[in-house]
């Protein structure tokens, strides 16, 4: 962090920076942007909000955030300005001409500097990263250690004739910048080990469905269903997914049933329904060892509990049931009412239903009932 700080010492003779100047806004504005940049789930969100939190936080014009691909190019994440509000959260790549510019301000024998584009740079280099003429832009290296991530540029425009930032400001930004590093590095991380997880899931669903094509596609609705669910519950972007992927591998430990239960066209006896009970927990046991699905485990193992306790494999009720698992309970079963098996007739949509709010508070939990149904009257099509 103090390389920002020390660099800063040469244009200014007022000394170190004082903690006591700093304002009560600006510091409770960074304890809300750390805990916002904690808790953000994707990188677009990420990037979108700081830039605006920053705005706000340092009192400039704007701010850009531009990050360094895995292929070594430039692209803008996110931009917002105070005067002419604009927000972008897309990949399009920077010019050439800007690439060069933020290469050079990343390079390992600039480590201990930060730029004022119209001290640092030419009136070339400044109009290839879109500053005006008479703009003052502070532009600060992303790093994360040594390594390079990108770069933070904070402005102000000509028309206010006012300092950029004060010498109080130094230290705040020094600590936007190490914050915004090191969040933007484990969400880029995340995002990483997510796509490592989502191949995760296609294979094993994949697994599934040459064991038993039916429950493939019976996951799949479900998958689609459930994602509605997480909408109405207002599920954060990590939950809704990881809800969907417990909905769509929900009926994994199926793979370790064997075929002569799992495919027979008659009901099942008491032996073969014991059997068939272990599901839930060898479809845990699968995803618990896996990185990246060790938070779905708990709801595929308790997809098939009820609220009354006499479900399975534990006999939980009420709330000892997560959430998610009450709501892949009551998805499961409209979709196996819907679908029919070879054992049983399918059922319409209403009778599903109907068949639904008879077992709620017994075999459903109420709440997630309610909003299921609520989810057709919405006009969406049960198909």
């Amino acid at each position: 962090m103090s390389h920002y700080v020390g660099s800063s010492s040469h244009r200014s003779n007022q000394g170190s920076v004082s903690v006591m100047t700093r304002t009560r806004e600006k510091w409770t504005g960074l304890s809300d942007l750390s805990h916002y940049l904690i808790a953000s789930d994707t990188l677009e969100d990420l990037a979108e909000s700081a830039s605006k939190y920053i705005v706000d936080i340092v009192g400039v014009d704007y701010c850009r955030i531009i990050l360094l691909d895995r292929d070594g190019k430039f692209y803008c994440k996110a931009a917002y300005s105070r005067l002419v509000p604009f927000i972008t959260h897309h990949s399009a790549l920077e010019p050439l001409e800007a690439e060069k510019v933020y290469a050079r301000l990343l390079d390992i024998e600039n480590m201990n500097k930060l730029f004022l584009a119209h001290e640092d740079l030419t009136a070339e280099e400044n109009a290839s990263l879109g500053i005006s003429a008479g703009e003052k832009s502070w532009i600060i290296p992303l790093r994360v250690e040594s390594e390079g991530i990108g770069v933070l540029i904070l402005g102000q425009h000509p028309s206010l004739h006012k300092e950029l930032l004060d010498e109080d400001s130094y230290y705040l930004v020094d600590l936007i910048s190490d914050q915004l590093s090191n969040a933007i590095r484990r969400t880029q991380l995340n995002d990483r080990l997510e796509n490592l997880s989502i191949e995760t899931v296609i294979a094993l669903s994949k697994t599934l469905e040459t064991r038993d094509s039916h429950s493939a596609s019976h996951s799949k609705r479900m998958a689609s269903l459930s994602e509605q669910m997480a909408s109405l519950y207002k599920f954060s972007v990590r939950e809704t997914r990881e809800l969907c992927w417990a909905a769509l591998l929900h009926d994994i430990g199926k793979i370790g049933v064997e075929d002569k239960i799992l495919r027979k066209e008659t009901s099942l006896d008491e032996q073969e329904w014991n059997i068939m009970r272990t599901h839930p927990e060898i479809g845990a046991q699968i995803v618990r060892g896996l990185s990246g699905l060790e938070n779905i485990a708990p709801l595929i193992f308790c997809h098939h509990e009820r609220l009354d306790g006499k479900g399975y494999p534990r006999g939980l009720q009420g709330e000892e049931i997560p959430l998610g698992a009450r709501i892949i309970a009551v998805v499961d079963s409209y979709s196996a009412m819907t679908e029919g098996r070879p054992y049983r007739p399918s059922r319409s949509h209403r009778e599903a239903l109907i068949e639904l709010r008879k077992h709620s508070g017994t075999m459903y939990d109420p709440d997630v009932v309610e909003k299921f149904i609520s989810i057709f009257e919405g006009g969406i099509n049960p198909e």
